[in-house]
């Protein structure tokens, strides 16, 4: 892949907390996926409404433990959405961040007690990770982030990440430190980043970087995927190609990620937001995005 053009003068801030995140996920069933995501992942529903485009039926989820109503992800129900093919451009996984490794253990352990079978666990040497899907195949990570100063960089100053076996009997016994039980996700949880399955790779890490400012944090293009950020995080958005190199772009009447959205404070990219409105962006792939300008 090319070097891209300095883009520094042109990155978005984003601020503390949640970052990037709540997904929009268009799903056909809603008890199902109401029953996973209340009952199983102990979110809470916080909000019901009509979506003012189409009328369909959304659903605001956010954490039992916080007071707030802002929510961490949304459901917006269709019984007629269109089921995705294999090669499907959209959502690869949306990233739960916790806010230490005990709370990670917890919520391995409370997650392990109610039977969810998992896709997968990783050390990225950067962060520590849980892997699963909803009952409609949407991917979802819980992680962890490691202390900044343990992070390793390359000769280019980019974020060194792997996939390496997670030690999980060490997380659990992290978790075991929370006394108190409460709901697998406690106070500080937020949705840390997205990862998205593309068809091109190289026209998508264009497409955010010139448009909304992200820079490249790590490069595994020679393994189909890219990571970009804003600032010195290790990534807000992931990008690959593993299962979708030159497959179907994304419709919005297919089930899966509707939108997602970056937080901005303020707003020096390449496109420009008037007053504190949201701007709808949509990438090579047909995958919408909010740019929420507060």
């Amino acid at each position: 892949m090319e070097p891209l053009e300095d883009l520094s003068e042109n990155r978005l801030r984003l601020p503390k907390g949640q970052q990037v995140g709540l997904p929009v996920l268009h799903v056909k069933d809603l008890e199902k996926s109401l029953r996973f995501y209340e009952g199983t992942l102990g979110l809470k529903p916080i909000h019901r409404n009509k979506s003012p485009n189409d009328n369909l039926e959304l659903i605001e989820f956010g954490l039992k433990e916080r007071k707030s109503d802002s929510p961490l992800l949304v459901l917006k129900h269709d019984p007629y959405a269109r089921e995705t093919v294999h090669n499907f451009a959209g959502l690869f996984h949306f990233a739960i961040l916790q806010p230490d490794r005990k709370s990670l253990g917890y919520a391995l352990s409370n997650l392990q007690r109610k039977g969810v079978k998992f896709d997968g666990f990783a050390d990225h040497l950067v962060s520590e990770s849980l892997y699963l899907h909803d009952p409609e195949g949407n991917g979802i990570e819980i992680y962890r982030d490691k202390p900044m100063d343990e992070w390793s960089y390359d000769s280019k100053g980019l974020v060194v990440m792997d996939s390496l076996p997670l030690d999980l009997q060490s997380v659990l016994k992290d978790g075991e430190d929370l006394k108190e039980e409460h709901e697998t996700f406690p106070k500080g949880t937020t949705i840390g980043h997205m990862h998205l399955r593309v068809t091109n790779l190289e026209q998508s890490v264009d497409f955010y970087a010139k448009n909304l400012g992200l820079h490249i944090s790590a490069d595994w293009s020679n393994f189909g995927a890219m990571f970009l950020a804003a600032g010195n995080y290790h990534h807000h958005l992931g990008l690959n190609t593993w299962h979708s190199l030159n497959g179907k772009k994304h419709e919005q009447d297919e089930a899966g990620l509707e939108t997602f959205t970056f937080n901005t404070v303020d707003n020096n990219s390449k496109i420009k937001t008037k007053g504190s409105e949201d701007l709808l962006l949509t990438d090579p792939d047909g995958i919408a995005i909010i740019l929420n300008h507060g």
